[in-house]
């Protein structure tokens, strides 16, 4: 017998996911909201969705129940496998709330992209990102399990993790491919230009509309990862002021330091869970932590926009930066949106360095 409660589940969240989520995006269009309102939205609907199964299987145990049907125990190890299939339930669910509001994305983006290959997109993107927390929960219950830690190790073992494989888990979740003779040539300059100094470059599908661009490795190893659609799209000016924004903050290390907080917060909030611990004073501590590098990050940003509009002129930055403000992708999980100044702030800034000139 097929567990009630698993199918039930995904079938109510799926549907009420899908419908919240439509609803919501024709709100958004009926108001002429841009590309990336539109987007953070969907992206915030299909976490919800996902979540809210999770949380509702796991609460009545429908991961035993899978299990049990199997004829597997339910205990430790055994029950790791009943997780990843509640994460793989979670994935689809959030596929299916993503595709309620496809038909209204496709008009606002103007894309003539298919639902099928939308799915099988976010599905891939999805099952990256069960794997990676599933990866953790399981790293922390050997943790606790078996006394290495009270949690902290977890947090820096995935923090590690996260970013010794930053670029192959950009592989895995979007689709890369390697830049003709001809784009690599002008890459190539473009980045001697600007001093931007990476071991290799791939290309990421930007569907006809995003305008991505992000270095992931570790030192020594960095990649530079930058949409087809931004290439084909914006002249050397715009892209090299792009790319210089990037040499700066390769330079001043922004990605490592902003794994810093968020694994110190980790640490914490899982050491606070542990027998014996003061959970309350733990996250406090962590989130203080958090709040207090994220704050710090923003500023080693912003610093980077300062020497980057050094380099290519202020006004260049601040028109490459308005130019693609709607095509870049600010709500993908890891674009860490409260460690990020504004687009809008940014713009605003250089601007007025010009107007001062």
């Amino acid at each position: 017998m097929v567990p009630v409660t698993f199918v039930g589940t995904f079938l109510a969240v799926s549907l009420l996911g899908a419908g919240w989520s439509w609803v919501s995006a024709r709100r958004l269009e009926k108001r002429d909201a841009s590309a990336n309102p539109l987007r953070q939205r969907i992206h915030s609907n299909w976490l919800l969705a996902a979540a809210l199964f999770a949380v509702v299987t796991w609460l009545f145990d429908a991961d035993q129940e899978l299990l049990t049907l199997v004829g597997l125990p339910s205990e430790w190890p055994w029950s790791i496998l009943g997780w990843a299939g509640v994460g793989l339930g979670a994935a689809l669910v959030g596929t299916v709330s993503y595709l309620g509001a496809f038909p209204v994305a496709k008009r606002v983006r103007d894309s003539d992209m298919g639902a099928l290959t939308a799915a099988g997109k976010m599905f891939r993107y999805q099952a990256v990102l069960v794997a990676m927390i599933l990866s953790m929960v399981i790293v922390y219950r050997v943790d606790i399990r078996y006394g290495l830690s009270s949690g902290a190790l977890t947090a820096v073992l995935f923090a590690t993790a996260a970013y010794l494989l930053s670029t192959p888990l950009v592989g895995l979740s979007q689709t890369t491919t390697e830049p003709d003779a001809d784009t690599q040539r002008r890459l190539d300059r473009l980045q001697s230009r600007v001093g931007l100094s990476v071991t290799r470059t791939r290309l990421l599908d930007g569907n006809g509309y995003r305008s991505d661009h992000l270095v992931r490795g570790p030192v020594g190893r960095k990649t530079l990862f930058v949409t087809d659609s931004l290439l084909e799209r914006y002249d050397d000016d715009i892209v090299a002021a792009i790319l210089a924004v990037e040499a700066e903050r390769t330079g001043q290390f922004t990605y490592e330091a902003q794994l810093l907080a968020p694994t110190a917060f980790g640490g914490l909030v899982l050491s606070g869970l542990a027998p014996g611990n003061n959970f309350l004073m733990f996250a406090a501590i962590g989130v203080l932590v958090l709040l207090v590098g994220a704050a710090l990050n923003k500023r080693l940003k912003l610093r980077a926009d300062d020497a980057a509009a050094e380099q290519v002129g202020h006004e260049t930055l601040a028109d490459a930066l308005e130019a693609t403000v709607e095509e870049v992708d600010r709500s993908r999980v890891g674009s860490a949106k409260s460690f990020e100044p504004s687009y809008e702030s940014r713009i605003e800034r250089l601007k007025q360095v010009t107007g001062e000139s």
